[in-house]
């Protein structure tokens, strides 16, 4: 989330370049292929303020440090995604396609808000699904932009229809209530829901702070991985995000190891311990 505080130092300490926040771990996260992150709000100066006073709205000079940082793609299925409206969000999807940002959980039609990101390397293609249990009221229906709901017969749906085009299907879910270090029962009923109708691991975001995983039928479910870039300066556990390390083979995924790091008084993100 890149407005708020992390807007005012950026602007404070480095002229307004939206680096800051990613300059000391630059390195850690461009040995991967590819950086999959929530976008907590929309990039946009349209629209018009509709959330309450924790809304965000980021600039859209953001956009053009996302290379630098390796995100590939981003979910837009979160509870801030309408903070200012439609129009908001609609500009939000042509800006990040014209950034050559790929983005999912949310789209220009109920059809776009259900398909998956898709990544492919080395002839693996990995299908990358978003979904929120908030703001139902705004999911996306026909050709109607929104965002995409977790409905269970939508998402099963979803899930199923990706497994059959690519080999990895990843699910990624806003959920859950904010603080909590252990997930509450519709978290676990929605993820392993989404296990058994062809995920193969699914992650979770929304609690601001690192949740408790588990393994379920052989795959894992990682409930919250926490802050990534967040202006939550009053605990540790908010300054401490987890970083999800996925490896994916032809034989699937090899492995899956959540490190935990921390976000300097600044709001930098710091790359793990070695």
């Amino acid at each position: 989330m890149l407005d708020r505080g992390v807007e005012y130092y950026v602007n404070k300490l480095a002229a307004g370049d939206f680096k800051f926040p990613f300059e000391k771990a630059a390195e850690y996260l461009n040995s991967f292929d590819a950086v999959i992150t929530n976008l907590e709000g929309p990039v946009s100066d349209k629209g018009v303020l509709s959330g309450s006073i924790y809304s965000f709205r980021m600039s859209p000079s953001v956009l053009a440090v996302f290379p630098y940082a390796n995100i590939k793609a981003v979910n837009v299925a979160n509870n801030h995604a309408w903070d200012y409206g439609r129009d908001a969000f609609e500009d939000t999807l042509a800006r990040l396609k014209e950034n050559n940002i790929g983005y999912f959980g949310g789209g220009k039609s109920e059809n776009e808000a259900y398909s998956p990101y898709i990544f492919e390397k080395n002839g693996i293609k990995i299908a990358i699904l978003g979904f929120t249990e908030f703001l139902e009221s705004v999911r996306a229906n026909g050709n109607e932009a929104g965002i995409a709901f977790s409905s269970p017969e939508k998402m099963e749906a979803a899930i199923k229809a990706a497994k059959q085009k690519t080999n990895i299907v990843i699910a990624q879910f806003h959920f859950g209530e904010e603080y909590r270090e252990t997930p509450v029962e519709r978290q676990v009923n929605i993820a392993r829901a989404a296990i058994d109708a062809g995920a193969d691991i699914v992650i979770g975001h929304h609690p601001h702070v690192v949740e408790t995983s588990e393994e379920y039928k052989g795959k894992m479910i990682f409930y919250s991985l926490g802050n990534f870039v967040f202006d939550q300066g009053f605990s540790k556990e908010t300054m401490s995000p987890g970083l999800l390390e996925v490896g994916i083979t032809a034989n699937g995924i090899e492995k899956a190891v959540l490190r935990q790091t921390s976000l300097t008084k600044y709001f930098e993100l710091l790359p793990p311990e070695k």
